[in-house]
């Protein structure tokens, strides 16, 4: 799986969770979100090679099941797999680099790399009540610094964000990425073999 094409997932999931001062309520979305524990994201990325679908589901603190144009791959705690051929094998390397910024602790360490923020108010989202923010954040995900623009819908009734558009430039490479967050309780990320 090419890194390139790896990389506007990384950003954009980066910076969902990449609040600051707006902060009480984006904080407490993050929060709400770690609680939580286990959500699916499905969405569009757009760089200038095109667009290319984007699914994860993730399992905090630490597994993660991802497709992209790039491939599908899974991450666990000490393995990780990549589907090949329509078969899954075992990744010699630990891939696990390519998600440390998106475990939780690693999240509100970003807090810091925010500014530019605004509160937009209330608006509905597919028929619920949310609260929209935007905010400019930045970065480094396997030392190469990322510099995004980010919006966010959170549920009013959850506390949790429901969608974010994410604009990013990162190594040369402008992408686009809008996602949609569900949260399910069933999801197991686990080895595929």
């Amino acid at each position: 799986m090419s890194f390139v094409r790896t990389l506007p997932f990384a950003l954009a999931f980066v910076a969902t969770f990449a609040f600051a001062d707006v902060k009480t309520d984006l904080l407490a979305a993050h929060e709400a979100m770690v609680e939580a524990g286990k959500f699916r994201t499905k969405g569009t990325s757009t760089t200038k090679d095109g667009t290319q679908e984007l699914w994860s589901e993730v399992q905090w603190p630490d597994r993660f099941h991802a497709r992209n144009a790039g491939g599908e791959f899974i991450m666990i705690p000490g393995k990780s797999y990549m589907k090949q051929g329509g078969r899954w094998m075992a990744v010699p390397m630990d891939m696990s680099a390519m998600v440390k910024n998106l475990t939780p602790d690693a999240i509100r360490q970003s807090y810091a790399n925010i500014t530019n923020e605004k509160d937009h108010g209330e608006s509905t989202l597919d028929g619920a009540t949310v609260h929209v923010y935007e905010y400019d954040t930045s970065a480094t995900i396997m030392g190469i610094k990322a510099d995004s623009h980010v919006k966010v819908w959170i549920d009013t009734d959850t506390g949790r964000v429901v969608k974010q558009e994410v604009e990013g430039s990162a190594a040369g490479m402008k992408s686009k990425t809008v996602q949609t967050y569900d949260y399910d309780p069933s999801i197991e990320v686990k080895a595929p073999l």
